[in-house]
């Protein structure tokens, strides 16, 4: 498979794009493992980790935590506003798994100004206006992810990456996992949980296998399927996402800023998992010169 490798990173140099790792397994086998770097090292997987989430909603799913039609509001009843709108009060957890909340606007998160002033960010979203009726437009939203974590967090008064580690993180060999907080101490969840290329690349393996990694099941079969596959209402036309994953045409996966990603093709069992810094939207690249050549 080096042709495939040279003929991709002959076309990341013309491109100039900053790609750091790439690791594709198929059937089982790695046949591409490259890195610009000398260490393989944890990085930000960015949005990329949104995926891992929906992956914890589907463990505490099949440990009768939560389900997909409760509210968000009977969690958080005393964050309830007087005269809240009705698609705050209708937010169920599969609205935010799918990002059609009815929320306004997409509100901050990442490297936004009011990240580094807001201190409250549960309070702070249910302050929004949610004048748009649930399940009819998507809305790319960090803190719907944010929000199911929060969740789960209450539910069972650990913090997401504690009570991840022997449910999730272990099984896929991801030793003291590193994730950052919210100012309350909430797992940031839509982002900053930092993953080797090859941590990122088991967690691509789990999703190819139907939430199975190693002879260990971690989530349910019928949670993967649903979760990766479109869930969008008939309203939207142009967009294909399942619950925090992303459906393209021919594989599916989770994407991340700067160039993340943890990508399944089911059709040649493979995955293809890369890590980059760069601002391009490298899909483009990926498809042409590694997807279709697999």
């Amino acid at each position: 498979m080096s042709k495939l490798l040279d003929d991709f990173l002959e076309e990341v140099k013309k491109q100039d794009l900053n790609i750091n790792y790439v690791k594709v397994i198929k059937n089982g086998e790695t046949i591409i493992d490259y890195s610009r770097l000398d260490q393989k090292t944890r990085l930000n997987t960015w949005s990329a980790c949104k995926s891992i989430v929906a992956v914890a909603v589907g463990i505490a799913m099949d440990e009768g935590i939560m389900t997909l039609d409760e509210k968000l509001v009977d969690t958080f009843p005393e964050y309830v506003p007087m005269n809240a709108d009705k698609s705050l009060l209708d937010l169920t957890v599969r609205d935010m798994l799918t990002m059609t909340t009815g929320v306004e606007n997409a509100l901050f998160f990442g490297d936004d100004p009011d990240r580094y002033t807001t201190k409250d960010w549960i309070g702070y979203f249910f302050s929004q206006k949610f004048p748009i009726e649930n399940n009819t437009r998507f809305l790319y939203c960090n803190f719907n992810t944010y929000m199911l974590s929060c969740m789960i967090e209450k539910k069972t008064g650990m913090g997401l990456k504690d009570w991840l580690t022997p449910r999730f993180f272990s099984p896929l060999m991801i030793g003291n996992p590193d994730w950052t907080t919210c100012p309350m101490g909430h797992a940031h969840a839509a982002n900053g949980l930092y993953l080797t290329i090859d941590e990122l690349a088991r967690f691509g393996e789990l999703i190819l296998n139907k939430g199975v990694y190693n002879g260990v099941r971690v989530v349910s079969e019928k949670f993967i399927e649903e979760a990766t596959k479109n869930q969008m209402p008939e309203t939207e036309k142009n967009v294909k996402y399942g619950y925090q994953f992303w459906i393209k045409d021919g594989y599916f996966g989770a994407f991340g800023k700067y160039g993340q990603r943890s990508l399944v093709v089911p059709d040649k069992n493979a995955v293809v998992a890369v890590q980059s810094l760069e601002s391009k939207d490298i899909s483009p690249v990926l498809e042409e010169y590694i997807i279709k050549r697999l």
